[in-house]
């Protein structure tokens, strides 16, 4: 099968041509529309392989053919030496791996999601399934769900599904595994009097921190089991509050020499 007479294109036809001949003869082969599967697989697989430039590469430039495949299957040839239990050992045939990327809030990997949503197999054809991220997910965690991937050769295992999960940037937090940080101002002489800052966690939940008389810059309270539950043991990390200082830089002449005073009485 040639990948270009399949797509009605020359060999130095560039992206856009390649992609206007795929849509094209996809219509027109489409099995919803009545066409030859067969062909729409055909198509998709050429414009599959010529789309990408590595594949291309490798397409228009093969390699010569591996011993195996001009000399016999080396399962058969071992498997008559030494018995079929060599055989079996050997990975089952199975269709393609499909990967998905799913990007998720703090929130959602706090409680956890269950997400119906539409893949495309290698094929074209599409597939819904339903995708169960667990609690306590991080960043570039990735999930397997065997046997949702690729079905579309009959009589062979389908294909796993690995979901790569990217974690978006909260506005208010930072994770560190899982306990998450997030940071408060709060002017100076609330730090020296003492005073309170109002928290909202990720499960909404509204807390009111008391924050002792005589802190210090950079101060850091903790919550504890207000933070993001372990993937493996559910077990919720804190939630720490760090304290930034604000100091004034417009004070009135009034409030100067009252600063003052109170630095001469020190």
């Amino acid at each position: 099968m040639d990948y270009y007479t399949v797509l009605g294109v020359s060999k130095n036809a560039s992206q856009e041509e390649l992609k206007k001949a795929y849509k094209k003869s996809s219509m027109q082969h489409h099995p919803d529309r009545g066409g030859d599967e067969s062909k729409f697989k055909e198509i998709n697989e050429a414009y599959s392989t010529l789309k990408d430039p590595v594949k291309k590469q490798q397409y228009d430039n093969p390699q010569p053919q591996r011993f195996e495949q001009n000399y016999g299957n080396f399962n058969d040839i071992f498997g008559s030496m030494f018995g079929q239990g060599f055989q079996q050992q050997q990975r089952r045939p199975q269709n393609r791996q499909v990967d998905i990327a799913i990007d998720l809030t703090l929130e959602e990997v706090f409680e956890g999601k269950q997400i119906a949503m539409e893949i495309q197999l290698p094929t074209g054809r599409t597939k819904l399934i339903d995708i169960n991220i667990p609690a306590g997910a991080d960043h570039g965690h990735t999930v397997r769900y065997a046997g949702m991937g690729d079905n579309s050769v009959p009589n062979i295992a389908p294909g796993d599904l690995m979901v790569h999960i990217r974690i978006r940037n909260h506005r208010d937090y930072q994770r560190h595994g899982d306990n998450i940080l997030c940071e408060k101002k709060m002017l100076v002489w609330d730090l020296m009097l003492g005073s309170t800052v109002d928290i909202t966690t990720l499960s909404g939940r509204q807390l009111r921190l008391n924050i002792p008389a005589g802190s210090q810059p950079d101060t850091t309270l903790s919550c504890n089991g207000e933070g993001l539950p372990n993937i493996k043991t559910g077990k919720k990390g804190n939630l720490l509050v760090r304290i930034k200082a604000i100091v004034p830089t417009n004070l009135t002449p009034e409030q100067r020499k009252k600063i003052m005073e109170v630095k001469h009485g020190l």
